[in-house]
């Protein structure tokens, strides 16, 4: 019996002296390895969005904009390692548009994390008049 306490506490050890600590300490075993940061994009770019979780498998990634979860379709969809892909960014009006505040919720059988907000705005396109003096 002294021996398995003896064992818990070199591993309870261990996580307390070698794991960085980053406000809270947590037993979670699900940490970001990626999270996205803004990006600006041109009208019909292609634009990654990074999320990349670790700990125990199984880890269920799903992505939120401005809140609500992302429907994927052919233009917007999720990569292998949990990363969100938009082939073409789109600017049209109300919530049709691919601009706004993205995070990444990753969950495992320990709980959930939820990534830090990144915003996506599209640019305009500026086309300046080029006169020549002669």
């Amino acid at each position: 019996m002294a021996l398995v306490k003896r064992k818990l506490y070199q591993r309870l050890l261990f996580f307390a002296v070698f794991l960085p600590i980053s406000g809270v300490l947590c037993f979670s075993e699900l940490f970001f390895i990626k999270e996205p940061h803004d990006v600006t994009a041109m009208r019909r770019e292609a634009v990654i969005l990074d999320c990349q979780a670790h700990g125990e498998s199984p880890i269920d990634v799903r992505w939120l904009k401005n809140g609500v979860k992302v429907v994927e379709n052919e233009r917007v969809y999720m990569l292998s390692n949990g990363s969100l892909y938009i082939s073409e960014v789109e600017s049209r009006r109300g919530d049709k548009s691919d601009e706004g505040l993205y995070q990444c919720l990753a969950q495992n059988k320990y709980g959930a994390i939820l990534s830090q907000k990144a915003r996506l705005t599209i640019a305009s396109e500026y086309h300046a008049g080029i006169t020549s003096e002669m």
